[in-house]
């Protein structure tokens, strides 16, 4: 375990403590902060985290699994909000959601920023509380959350929970208590009240309900989506597996640090995620996206609309100095290696709801990451050679840029 412990000198926290109270309460007013160090405003493209601890601070002895983070200028501290800007999607009505601060609304645009970003930094318990205002109403609030594994080691699933209190103290929620995850909004596949899915850059098909502008399917799966399985209870949301070609591909969920190489075109400066355009298999670059410059009706310039997904018999494969010739092959955009860090970020999807009848000034959203399961026996020399590959990529890296 690499968890974080807390030091004697701890920078000033809120600490407003989880006062009990006995009333009708059924609105999410805000994100408690009694047990995190908020992070610091960032400009430019800096990013800055709140770390989640398991006590109230300050305390020497707390310790944390993970942090809330967030990337200028996309999103600025704490990393996290609650809105209660009641919004209709897919026919269901909530009275908000809980989201990113990007100043982005419920009812966003695709990928306009709405996930706040949970970084697992071990394996064990995130604890998100949240402060409750009293109301006589029942509300259901989408949350648009991403885990992301960056513990160093591959990962197993997750487990959600509802409940009170933190750390050691956590009580689980209990049935008829007025917290649930609400089982009646259909938001994902197959009219689904909640759903895990790797970006869909990555996996996946163009039909409903993935819409992408691009009209371009997932480079390393272009027919199929691909995240782990749930089974969802009142009160909690546990994995059980993947489906698509994840795993397949790379065994257990990858940390960030061991995903591989990936050469990358930035076609909007920045302004959305760059496409991946070829990866590292582990012996060359593997190029899976073709050009066609005429696509978007103007042969004169080429841009995002121009990208198409290559038949497998029309891969390109093209040693790691030769990057010039992948350009070239790409009817010569300009392209950079990176990490293909999506690999290591999942999207987590759910609703939960407040009842008129629960009591209390809080309750708290758990997020578990499992620890590492056994590779099954047979899978591809592939798997085994992405810890050395997380190593070399940057030797190789410093080459190629040398």
């Amino acid at each position: 375990m690499r968890q974080k412990t807390i030091q004697l000198a701890i920078p000033v926290a809120i600490a407003t403590g989880f006062l009990p109270a006995i009333a009708g309460a059924a609105t999410i007013d805000s994100w408690n902060l009694s047990n995190v160090i908020k992070g610091p405003e960032v400009t430019g493209t800096a990013t800055g985290e709140s770390v989640v601890y398991d006590r109230v601070l300050p305390d020497a002895s707390a310790t944390t699994n993970g942090q809330i983070v967030y990337t200028a200028p996309e999103a600025d501290t704490p990393g996290m909000t609650v809105s209660n800007v009641p919004f209709t999607q897919s026919q269901d009505n909530y009275t908000g959601c809980i989201l990113a601060t990007s100043g982005t609304a419920c009812d966003g645009e695709f990928q306009s920023g709405k996930r706040f970003k949970v970084q697992a930094t071990d394996t064990g318990a995130v604890d998100l509380v949240f402060n409750v205002t009293e109301n006589e109403t029942d509300s259901v609030y989408r949350v648009f959350q991403r885990l992301i594994n960056v513990t160093g080691e591959a990962l197993g699933g997750f487990k959600i929970e509802l409940g009170t209190d933190i750390g050691g103290d956590f009580k689980a929620s209990t049935d008829n208590d007025g917290l649930s995850f609400s089982s009646t909004v259909s938001m994902g596949p197959d009219f689904a009240s909640s759903f895990s899915q790797f970006p869909f850059g990555l996996f996946g098909s163009l039909d409903k309900p993935n819409p992408n502008p691009l009209q371009l399917p997932g480079f390393f799966d272009t027919t199929s989506r691909a995240g782990y399985n749930v089974v969802q209870s009142l009160d909690s949301i546990v994995s059980t597996g993947f489906y698509g070609s994840y795993g397949t591909l790379f065994g257990n969920w990858l940390s960030q640090e061991d995903v591989p190489l990936g050469l990358l075109w930035d076609y909007a400066s920045g302004a959305a995620d760059p496409l991946v355009m070829a990866w590292d298999n582990g012996s060359q670059w593997e190029v899976r996206r073709g050009i066609n410059n005429s696509l978007d009706g103007d042969n004169t310039k080429i841009t995002a609309e121009d990208v198409f997904a290559l038949a497998q018999d029309q891969w390109g494969y093209y040693d790691y100095g030769d990057i010039s010739g992948v350009e070239a092959f790409l009817k010569g955009i300009p392209l950079f290696d990176d990490a293909i860090e999506d690999l290591a970020n999942l999207n987590l999807n759910f609703a939960i709801n407040l009842g008129s009848n629960f009591s209390g000034s809080t309750f708290t959203l758990r997020t578990t990451s499992i620890a590492p399961i056994p590779l099954p026996a047979g899978l591809p020399l592939l798997l085994t050679g992405f810890a050395a590959l997380a190593g070399l990529r940057y030797r190789r890296k410093q080459t190629m840029v040398a």
